[in-house]
């Protein structure tokens, strides 16, 4: 597994924790699009290494980007 995805892989598997930071962060709908790609795991090597970038310096978004998973997850059905 990738060290990168570690803590997110960890953030997922924790069920019914919810994820939260110290305040909202006020996500760009540019940027919402961004993180969306990177979690389809559509982006180039390039935006993907600016993407991790962004995330180490500001992980407030990291709520944003698993949100953006578990839309992706199909529904237990």
């Amino acid at each position: 597994m990738n060290d990168d995805f570690q803590i997110l892989f960890e953030l997922l598997e924790g069920g019914v924790q919810e994820v939260s930071g110290r305040a909202a962060a006020t996500v760009s709908s540019d940027l919402r699009e961004k993180i969306a790609k990177f979690a389809a795991g559509t982006c180039n090597e390039e935006e993907r290494d600016q993407m991790k970038k962004l995330l180490r310096e500001q992980p407030d978004l990291i709520p944003v980007l698993v949100t953006e998973i578990r839309a992706l997850r199909p529904a237990d059905a």
